[in-house]
């Protein structure tokens, strides 16, 4: 995190109660990471900043029993403002966990400083305030609620040269105001002497802003992000008056350190601290835990090893530091080494791994011994690392094992042939006859005696399903014709058409040809073959019934509802282009059927009841594809 904002400072209280010197030189004080499950030996106090922030602040203070937890927000009893966490959860508008688990320490309290109140009136409140908004009760004050906890820390006796560290992390959520930076809802550390305050070791956090608005890159930068959550509380904002804003800004657990081996049986007060706004209505809160290990810096990571494995090391933060690791000979640092936190290829050697943080308080080193296992980690690269087939084939998996002695493949999906066994030297291929009905993974899970990890390559295998074919339905045309068909298919990937025989077709490669057929040709049938980029497949029919006759419709003078044949009446088009309408009358002129689809038909019923047997009128009127109108009329019988 880069340092924003500018020196803070705080009057040391000098009821602060001092703890008796340690009798260990780098024994942390006591219950200063929650352990004894409350807040004691910790002085807390809420309060409000309508007047500043610093010793400008209304302020209560409290100091707790062995028992105490918890204290309310200030003038408002009801809600909480300091409450120790002693149970996992999430917090609501970040997600991370209420107590972390950050660079390999598991910490088991965090104390939450602040909560979602705000103390200047809402746009829907009186002027008076409101009874039952516990934000803003009557004759509530402006300005933000502020909350702190401090703990006064006897530094034991002990040379300067031998550090004596702590190591808190921190999660906040913040409300943007859009004010000036220093007037935004804030969380901080402050470290002090009764000199002052030591400023490279009390930063504060707090979303920045530049001409007005929201500096969001910087935010960004600094590990910030936007919230999905809205804000409980109504915007004061004159264009957004009232409304519930999506300008609630998180960042998640980062951990910090500092050194106060520069005094040495001096006491300093450490004090954590979230603020509102200045002007009061956009809220802070933050999560704080600390280490119980004060004995200097400490890299994070495994102390062994696999040669060729990748390891994660890292050390907490200090506030704008400069960072210098080193890595054996043969390692191969693959991340940025200016940075608490890098990632390594383990060598074929065990070795030191040196870490260094400076700033312009102080410098701290750690090293760490990683010794490595007997086995090196297992190698293995498949081939193809992923495939496609097509729905009902069968895949030949080849995995390459240049380190291991042993492999087994494990998927949901079905497979031939063995699924495990020995590798008696390498380089060894572990092969395999996928054979899924559904897209699925296998798994190889490759192992090194001599190595606890088991390295695994995932083969995705795709299946395309099968591919369904429409080339139309079966037309009739007449001689001289011109049919355009249109295949399509179900595939979702790009597919190359083929029809067989090409009698007839103007090109008999593509998903659209068109058919011209002369007098000797009474019907064709096509076959149609859609082939996708995967060689995957599928065909389908279609058969072209050719009328040795000029276009025209005809009607027949008959028709038997119900019946096995024959049950519908309906006109037959031939050469015909569009039909604009087939009407059927009863005999007092009442229409009782009407329709321009080519091929639908009447099935003698009329709002569901079936019609008398006895002759009824039809009319119709269509266009060949000459552009020839044919209008046509006459009667039909409906026989029961």
């Amino acid at each position: 995190m880069t340092r924003l904002g500018m020196n803070l400072w705080l009057v040391v209280l000098s009821t602060i109660p001092a703890l008796p010197s340690a009798e260990q030189s780098q024994s942390c004080p006591v219950n200063i990471n929650f352990s004894n499950g409350s807040l004691s030996h910790w002085e807390a106090y809420t309060g409000n900043n309508k007047d500043g922030n610093g010793p400008d602040a209304i302020k209560v203070t409290y100091n707790p029993s062995d028992a105490q937890t918890a204290f309310p927000e200030y003038n408002l009893p009801a809600v909480s403002g300091i409450r120790l966490i002693s149970s996992q959860g999430a917090d609501p508008f970040g997600g991370f966990p209420m107590i972390p688990t950050i660079n390999g320490h598991i910490y088991r309290y965090s104390v939450l400083l602040g909560s979602t109140s705000v103390a200047e009136r809402q746009a829907s409140d009186s002027t008076t305030g409101s009874p039952t908004n516990p934000a803003n009760p009557p004759g509530g004050a402006k300005g933000g609620y502020i909350r702190g906890i401090s703990y006064l820390i006897n530094v034991p006796s002990g040379p300067s040269t031998e550090p004596y560290t702590m190591t808190y992390a921190y999660a906040m959520v913040l409300e943007n105001g859009t004010h000036p930076s220093l007037n935004q809802p804030m969380a901080r550390a402050i470290l002090s002497t009764p000199g002052g305050v030591i400023d490279c070791a009390s930063p504060a956090y707090y979303l920045p802003t530049d001409g007005g608005e929201l500096d969001t890159t910087t935010a960004q930068a600094n590990g910030f992000s936007l919230s999905p959550m809205r804000s409980p509380n109504e915007s004061r904002n004159p264009q957004s008056s009232g409304e519930h804003l999506q300008d609630v800004w998180t960042k998640g657990w980062t951990e910090v350190t500092f050194d106060l081996s520069p005094y040495r049986s001096q006491q300093v007060t450490l004090t954590f601290e979230a603020d509102n706004c200045v002007p009061g209505g956009h809220f802070a809160y933050a999560y704080f835990a600390l280490r119980d290990v004060c004995a200097g810096l400490q890299i994070s990571g495994d102390s062994l090893a696999c040669s060729n494995s990748i390891g994660n090391y890292s050390i907490p933060s200090l506030d704008s530091a400069s960072y210098n690791w080193s890595v054996p000979a043969g390692w191969l640092l693959r991340s940025d080494g200016n940075k608490n936190a890098i990632t390594v290829t383990v060598g074929s050697q065990p070795g030191w791994i040196v870490a260094r943080q400076k700033n312009s308080c102080t410098s701290l080193a750690d090293s760490l011994f990683v010794q490595l296992y007997p086995g090196a980690l297992p190698q293995a690269t498949p081939a193809p690392a992923d495939t496609t087939i097509c729905y009902g084939e069968s895949a030949s998996l080849h995995v390459l094992i240049t380190t291991g002695t042993g492999y087994t493949w494990v998927s949901s999906g079905s497979f031939a042939g063995a699924n495990k066994g020995v590798i008696p030297s390498v380089p060894f291929t572990a092969n395999i006859l996928a054979t899924p009905k559904t897209s699925a993974d296998y798994i190889l899970n490759v192992r090194n005696d001599g190595c606890p990890i088991i390295v695994s390559d995932t083969v995705a295998v795709t299946i395309v399903p099968p591919i369904k074919v429409d080339p139309g339905n079966d037309t009739l045309v007449v001689v001289g014709q011109p049919l355009h068909f249109h295949a399509t298919s179900s595939d979702l990937y790009k597919n190359e058409y083929q029809w067989t025989p090409a009698i007839g077709l103007s090109d008999p490669n593509i998903a659209d040809p068109v058919g011209l057929y002369g007098a000797e040709i009474n019907n064709i049938t096509y076959q149609v073959r859609a082939t996708d980029t995967f060689g995957c497949y599928g065909t389908a029919f279609v058969k072209v019934t050719i009328a040795p006759t000029l276009p025209d419709i005809f009607v027949p003078n008959a028709f038997t509802p119900e019946k096995a044949s024959n049950n519908l009446f309906r006109p037959v088009c031939m050469g015909i282009a569009s039909l604009e309408y087939f009407r059927v009358y009863n005999r007092w002129g009442q229409l009782l059927y009407s329709t321009s689809h080519p091929g639908q038909g009447w099935d003698g019923r009329v709002r569901g009841k079936l019609q008398d047997s006895g002759a009824y009128l039809w009319m119709l009127k269509g266009t060949d594809y000459t552009g020839k109108v044919i209008l046509k009329k006459g009667t039909m019988v409906l026989i029961r």
